[in-house]
């Protein structure tokens, strides 16, 4: 009986100082817990299994005061002395992060299976969040960056789904036809636009009634909604004809010949 005491008396010996070495806040062997955050057995049988106690208590008090919970135990080791902020952070990530491949490698045959996926779970959400708090420039192990990807990965469909949708909104604007410009009078039609993004409206300032913020817009919606004859248009080939400035146009510019000035766009209406 003596030999019993005496070795009981021992191990909680030996369990003080491990909980001393411990970052989490404990309870005191054979007492009530001063706060239900503390982690560890009534009779205080330790072996240093720290991690198991802290994940342990995780477990009973749940994800939704997973942050509670760990800045409790966070404040108690800085405050104490026994770690940094990112000290204690990557000590818990990396808890976290054993403990999850532990479980990831049990049989899903063995009695425990049921409990395991509980545990699972909540370990998985308790991650997420602690990826989200972040701000230590801690690395990520190889299954929490598989997780982050994931997360990434998911982000990215929804925002293509999202495109998705834009797109078949747009898809009613949009034509399998195009406008056919009669051969041999291309140049007439580009002359003719030349002139409407001339037209000025009668008013006393006289406001373009038309503006583009590059001549490239014209190009492109002559190419996406015209055709000659029945061949597609060049787009390099049209942007050639136009130029943001005629007194001093690039090398590429090709104006249009008198001989192609077929009509003129002039207002009915003028300013009095």
């Amino acid at each position: 009986m003596l030999s019993v005491l005496s070795s009981i008396i021992v191990s909680n010996a030996q369990n003080l100082t491990a909980m001393q070495d411990t970052y989490f806040k404990t309870r005191r062997p054979f007492s009530r817990r001063k706060h239900r955050y503390d982690i560890g057995s009534p009779i205080g049988i330790w072996n240093h299994f720290d991690d198991n106690h802290f994940l342990a208590r995780l477990y009973v008090i749940g994800n939704k005061e997973q942050e509670r919970y760990y800045h409790y135990h966070m404040e108690h080791a800085v405050s104490t002395g026994k770690s940094t902020e990112a000290e204690f952070y990557a000590h818990v990530r990396e808890i976290v992060a054993d403990h999850i491949e532990t479980i990831r490698k049990e049989s899903p045959y063995s009695r425990k299976h049921g409990q395991n996926r509980v545990n699972l779970k909540c370990l998985r959400v308790f991650r997420d969040y602690l990826i989200s708090i972040n701000t230590y420039g801690y690395r990520d192990p190889v299954d929490i960056t598989i997780t982050r990807y994931d997360m990434e990965i998911a982000s990215l469909k929804k925002e293509l789904e999202k495109k998705k949708k834009e797109l078949e909104e747009l898809k009613i604007y949009e034509s399998e036809y195009k406008v056919k410009i009669t051969n041999g009078y291309l140049s007439s039609f580009i002359d003719l636009v030349h002139q409407l993004a001339e037209i000025r409206i009668p008013t006393k300032d006289s406001p373009r009634l038309m503006n583009a913020s590059t001549d490239t817009v014209w190009a492109k919606m002559i190419c996406k909604y015209f055709q000659h004859g029945d061949k597609a248009l060049n787009i390099e080939t049209i942007r050639s004809r136009f130029t943001s400035d005629k007194e001093k146009p690039n090398t590429k510019y090709r104006p249009i010949r008198d001989k192609d000035k077929l009509f003129r766009i002039e207002n009915i209406t003028t300013l009095h």
